[in-house]
C-alpha cells in the first residue's frame, strides 16, 4: 500500500493577525500554461472556495455550473469554474469548483474555504504575541487534541 507523504508549510505573522493570508498559483485546467499568482484567504467559515471575477479572466476559466451562495444579508446566485489550485507547500488539488462572486479585500482575490482545508490539518497559534498559521497535506496520521495539550 502507498502511503503519500506529508508536506506542510507555515506562516508566522509580526502580530497577532485576524487574516490568514498566503501565496497560491492558480491554473486553468484545460490549459495548465495558463497560471496566475494571487493571495487567498483561509476562511474555515466557507463550505466551498471562491474566486474573484477578475481570475476568471485571467484564466480564460468557463462556467461549468452555477450555486446559491449565502452571505451575511442575502443570497447571491454564483457560477462555478474548474480550476488547479497550487498551495506554498508544493501541492497541487485539482479539480476545485470555486465559485465566482465579488468579495473584498481588493488585493484578495481567492478564498480558501473547506473543501481544501478538509484535505489537511490546519493550526493556529497565537503565543508570544505572533500568528502561526501551518498546514499539512494529507492529514497526520496522530490527531493533535488541544485540551489534551492544555492539561497536561
Amino acid at each position: 500500500m502507498h502511503k503519500e507523504k506529508n508536506k506542510a508549510f507555515s506562516v508566522e505573522y509580526g502580530n497577532i493577525t485576524v487574516e490568514l493570508l498566503t501565496e497560491v498559483e492558480l491554473f486553468n485546467p484545460a490549459n495548465t500554461n495558463l497560471k496566475f499568482k494571487t493571495t487567498a484567504l483561509w476562511d474555515t467559515g466557507a463550505v466551498i472556495s471562491c474566486i474573484s471575477p477578475g481570475v476568471l479572466e485571467k484564466l480564460l476559466l468557463k462556467p461549468i455550473d452555477s450555486i446559491e451562495i449565502e452571505v451575511v444579508n442575502s443570497t447571491e446566485r454564483c457560477d462555478m469554474v474548474l480550476v488547479q489550485v497550487g498551495l506554498p507547500n508544493g501541492i497541487m488539488i485539482p479539480n476545485i469548483k470555486p465559485a465566482v462572486c465579488h468579495f473584498g479585500p481588493k488585493d484578495v482575490e481567492f478564498i480558501i474555504g473547506m473543501d481544501i482545508i478538509r484535505y489537511g490539518d490546519l493550526m493556529i497559534s497565537n503565543s508570544f504575541d505572533k500568528t502561526l498559521f501551518s498546514f499539512c497535506i494529507p492529514p497526520l496520521p496522530r490527531k493533535i487534541d488541544l485540551t489534551k495539550e492544555a492539561y497536561a
